[in-house]
């Protein structure tokens, strides 16, 4: 198996936040402050982040991520230390323990930082700026976004995104789901855009509302225009809501 690395595509969103794309297959962020910058999410390793990072700064340099699955901690191997849900700390550790993985690591010759435990409301001081996170679980156990009140932006990696995977072995139950973001519900107003785990740019704030309000309309057995959803583990259902192609993926 032959490995390259390669350069994501840089979308700068305002003057502290910069999207990176790493092949429309995953998304990454980067927020700078007047003391430090933050990486959200590393993608799925085949992006030296660090490197694209000091690009941009000079600044120190803390990675984040809102959970465990590979094609967000990916690469994490260029940075000492990642942040993670301790509920999401056993995922990671199986995502990263895959014989595929194994196999990159040892023919790229790189190795994976220890991972530090992220609290719940935990504040992350940029300097001139502040991330707070609030655990989601729903998708994963140790899901978590991160609200950067200066830009109005609520980062979400998978928790909140335009097609949200239920089905998954490690997904917890929908009414956990609505039960989590009905908890983080009140910050809705404190933000006005989202950025997904594989967003192009930015998502209206209203794709909160419309997700919650679609899994609670799930949630009540309202499945009659429901389809069949396709994916590499298999078909499972999809309820579509609001925007196309927007939709909850479920073991139907």
């Amino acid at each position: 198996m032959e490995i390259q690395f390669r350069q994501p595509s840089v979308l700068q969103i305002c003057d502290h936040v910069y999207l990176l794309n790493d092949n429309d297959e995953s998304t990454g962020y980067v927020v700078i402050g007047n003391k430090c910058a933050a990486v959200i999410d590393t993608m799925i390793g085949l992006v030296d982040v660090k490197a694209e990072v000091q690009k941009l700064t000079d600044l120190p340099v803390i990675c984040i991520n809102t959970h465990g699955h590979i094609d967000h901690i990916g690469g994490n191997w260029s940075f000492e230390q990642a942040y993670i849900n301790p509920a999401d700390l056993s995922l990671a550790e199986e995502s990263l323990s895959t014989p595929q993985m194994k196999e990159a690591i040892q023919k790229l010759g790189i190795r994976f930082p220890d991972f530090l435990p992220i609290d719940d409301e935990q504040i992350f001081d940029l300097g001139g700026l502040e991330l707070q996170a609030f655990y989601l679980p729903g998708h994963t156990a140790g899901e978590i976004v991160l609200l950067d009140r200066e830009d109005r932006i609520l980062f979400t990696g998978d928790g909140v995104i335009e097609q949200i995977w239920m089905q998954l072995p490690e997904s917890l139950p929908l009414k956990m789901q609505i039960k989590s973001m009905q908890h983080i519900q009140h910050l809705r107003t404190e933000y006005d855009m989202i950025l997904t785990g594989h967003s192009r740019g930015l998502e209206a704030a209203e794709l909160f509302d419309e997700l919650l309000a679609a899994a609670i309309d799930l949630e009540n057995g309202n499945t009659a225009n429901d389809i069949a959803y396709q994916w590499f583990g298999g078909i499972c259902k999809a309820h579509p809501y609001g925007r196309e192609p927007r939709r909850i993926v479920y073991q139907g």
